[in-house]
């Protein structure tokens, strides 16, 4: 048994001042206000000091870390990969891969998961988001057109068997042809079903939603703007109610205002913070390879050498909640939420993750109110903070 306690506890769906929170056998056993909650005498102590305890975040869009990307499928790179992001409060992962050659892509997909499944957190693997190959060349960002194809059931079939289930998520672009029946499918089969690097139209979208749409990869990047007599994809992403939408909210990929615009169209329910980490997070400033091309990381922005483009972010999930909060003016609550239970909503995996309640898994994270990370708590066991 081990006791969190003097916290200011975020679920995220309720705040607990001066809260103590129990863990036994990986899972949370109590919450609540000090005098509501009994520790026994043999219970490990850890005194928060008034800091806040959130759940752990769940980032449904990276790609790596530490120059490693999750398209090796070998336990050190995930290791090392979970090792950075975990430091930073990053608890659960939704590995992302970026469009690959046919071959390649069931060889990761089988691999993948048998790997994470023998590192010290296996259960941080929530499954696979495939960012591809079913993409709109026109909006293919740096995704290497050559990989990318027209949706079919046979090619969408095969991700599932190589897999064995592990796919999650998959963004596509709605208006390619087939796409409505695609969406249909595999929503049937419980993948989560994502716009992105679309040239979609408004209505395009609308049909996709009919069919089984009913998220938006990040959101603003990467897709058809809006324009006042055709919304286009980005206007479908902020008027259609069942669409949430996640974002990258580094500042560098999205203007303050663009967050404040979702902010306050999509509400704190709808609104998904991610990090679109790549490879080269974690790295010092330097030019590398990165997915078949040069790029050049300062800070954190990662920007093609070739042409300027942006190749995923060097930013981490408690640098978003910051950056978000100072664009938006969203409370602590709000934030969390995003980056936590929301998430968690979407996967369906809510009662487990993403909210501190008893039963729901202990995957903490302790942290100021600067969202500096104090400790990381995997499924009850502490972890302090790594230097990175």
């Amino acid at each position: 048994m081990q006791a969190l306690i003097h916290a200011k506890i975020i679920t995220p769906l309720e705040e607990i001042e001066n809260g103590t929170l129990l863990i036994r056998d990986r899972k949370i056993q109590a919450i609540g206000q000090e005098h509501e909650v009994f520790i026994p005498k043999k219970a490990e102590i850890f005194d928060a000091g008034g800091k806040i305890v959130c759940p752990g975040f769940i980032d449904i869009h990276l790609h790596g870390a530490r120059g490693y990307d999750f398209a090796e499928a070998t336990k050190e790179a995930i290791q090392e990969i979970i090792g950075f992001h975990l430091a930073h409060g990053t608890t659960s992962f939704l590995p992302t891969l970026i469009s690959l050659p046919d071959q390649e892509l069931a060889r990761v997909l089988e691999e993948l998961p048998k790997a994470w499944s023998e590192t010290d957190y296996a259960s941080s693997f929530l499954g696979i988001h495939l960012e591809g190959p079913f993409l709109n060349p026109a909006c293919k960002g740096v995704h290497n057109a050559h990989y990318l194809c027209s949706p079919s059931i046979e090619k969408a079939e095969s991700f599932l068997i190589a897999s064995a289930g592990a796919v999650r998520m998959i963004t596509l672009a709605p208006e390619l042809p087939h796409s409505l029946e695609i969406i249909q499918y595999l929503s049937q089969r419980k993948v989560i079903v994502s716009l992105g690097h679309s040239n979609a139209t408004y209505r395009q979208v609308e049909l996709a939603v009919r069919q089984g749409l009913v998220h938006v990869t990040h959101t603003f990047n990467a897709m058809a703007g809006l324009h006042h007599r055709e919304p286009g994809a980005v206007g479908a992403a902020l008027d259609i109610n069942e669409l949430s939408a996640d974002i990258i909210a580094d500042t560098k990929h999205v203007h303050p205002a663009a967050l404040r615009l979702l902010w306050r169209q999509k509400g704190e329910d709808m609104v998904i913070l991610i990090t679109d980490a790549s490879p080269v997070a974690g790295l010092p400033s330097g030019t590398y390879p990165l997915w078949g091309r040069d790029v050049r990381l300062d800070s954190d922005s990662v920007i093609t050498t070739d042409s300027a483009q942006l190749a995923g972010s060097a930013t981490t999930m408690d640098n978003s909640l910051r950056r978000f909060q100072a664009a938006t003016g969203c409370t602590y609550k709000q934030a969390i939420q995003l980056a936590t239970y929301n998430p968690a909503a979407l996967l369906g995996i809510d009662r487990q993750k993403g909210l501190l309640a008893k039963g729901s898994d202990a995957d903490l994270v302790v942290m100021d109110e600067d969202f500096r990370i104090e400790a990381v708590i995997v499924c009850g066991k502490f972890l302090k903070r790594r230097q990175v």
